[in-house]
Parts: C-alpha cells; sequence; structure tokens
C-alpha cells in the first residue's frame, strides 16, 4: 500500500467558523473511484462533490493509470471515517490538505461563497 498525505492535522491552523464543512482532495486510479464513492457512501454527512480526470500520470502511485482526483465534502467530526474508508479500500493515491468550504469555493472560482 503506497499514499502520499499532505494535509495539516486539525487543529493545527486557526479554526475557520464559516460552516462545520470541509473539503478534502483524494487522488486515486481511475478505476478506484467507484470503490472509493461506495466507501464515502457509508459515512455520515461525507460526498463527492467533483470528480477530475488527471491527464498526467503521477509517480505517487505505484503504475501509470489514469488517475481521479475526488474533491469530497465532509463534516470536520467525519474526518477519521473518511480517511478510514478511503483507506480500507483502494491500495494507494494521494490524500490532500483538508480545506475550508469558503477556500474550496474561491478555488473553484465562487467569489462570494459561504
Amino acid at each position: 500500500m503506497a499514499y502520499a498525505a499532505y494535509r495539516e492535522p486539525p487543529g493545527a491552523t486557526p479554526a475557520v467558523r464559516e460552516t462545520a464543512f470541509r473539503v478534502l482532495d483524494v487522488t486515486v486510479a481511475s478505476v478506484d473511484a467507484c470503490r472509493v464513492r461506495r466507501a464515502l457512501a457509508a459515512c455520515e454527512g461525507a460526498g463527492v462533490l467533483r470528480c477530475e480526470p488527471l491527464l498526467r500520470a503521477s509517480a505517487a502511485c505505484e503504475h501509470a493509470a489514469p488517475r481521479v482526483r475526488l474533491m469530497v465534502r465532509l463534516p470536520l467530526s467525519r474526518y477519521a471515517d473518511v480517511l478510514h474508508g478511503v483507506l480500507a479500500c483502494v491500495p494507494d493515491g494521494e490524500i490532500g490538505p483538508l480545506t475550508s468550504w469558503r477556500l474550496h469555493l474561491q478555488r473553484c472560482g465562487v467569489a462570494h461563497g459561504g
């Protein structure tokens, strides 16, 4: 099993209080995306907001299979459940930073999200 994780632990930075939801980027081989979605369906309050195909293979995965980035919306209280679900169902991938809902909307080009 190989994973690359890039995140700050919850509570390491000042808490953003605009909403209880956070967004986590999870990058896996495209053939594993369905398994990840099923695992997330078992996590109360979590869901996939967006699934982006990535055109370039990354050295972080064992193979050069096409990959996708899943943007997962979750309540902060379900963070451990989401991580456990993803790690249990797919052999390798990347777990990105946990970002606030506001930062996610800004990243997607929504100027005044809340």
